[in-house]
């Protein structure tokens, strides 16, 4: 790696083992076996004592699916970089740094969700709670959730609604919302 592609680089302890860590400009987290890419597998960060907790979506191995059943290539992941005998100045900039850039993605913070309980061969209220719910508070953000009762529902509540208080919409469903 290119020394001028650097913005961050500290000795920190990563699952009892201290380790290079390395932050990029091109928004790459590095340590030794791994390399997370903030705007494609980070979802967010915090900072707990001298931690800083990296939630993350990663690819489950090598993506082999074995059975009957169907299981996501992607497993959601938290990364624990023990600052402990690094200065509390550069926690507080590795911090600044990785909030900068998770900010700089325009990642949306409040969003409104219609499910359709019988959309998706009525599976998209297992689907919201089982894989988007769990996503959407990995990256912290907020959600309004409207459940449809009947057809059209989902336009009325659109005309009423103030699309403003939102970065997005999102519909989990079959189809019938999105032709709505």
């Amino acid at each position: 790696m290119d020394p001028g592609d650097m913005v961050l680089s500290d000795r920190v302890r990563i699952d009892g083992t201290v380790t290079q860590v390395t932050l990029t400009t091109g928004g790459q987290l590095r340590w030794p076996g791994r390399c997370l890419v903030i705007k494609k597998e980070v979802l967010c960060f915090s900072v707990e004592g001298s931690q800083i907790k990296i939630r993350a979506i990663v690819e489950r191995g090598a993506g082999i699916c074995c059975g009957g059943g169907y299981t996501s290539p992607l497993l959601r992941k938290t990364f624990s970089l023990d600052f402990e005998s690094i200065s509390e100045e550069s926690l507080r900039l590795w911090s600044h740094k990785l909030q900068e850039f998770m900010d700089s993605l325009g990642r949306p913070k409040r969003l409104f969700i219609f499910v359709n309980p019988y959309g998706g061969k009525k599976s998209a209220s297992k689907i919201f709670h089982d894989d988007v719910k769990p996503l959407l508070e990995d990256a912290n953000i907020e959600y309004a959730l409207q459940e449809t009762r009947y057809q059209l529902h989902a336009k009325e509540v659109v005309h009423i609604l103030d699309l403003s208080e939102y970065d997005g919409v999102v519909c989990v469903s079959g189809d019938g919302i999105l032709v709505e």
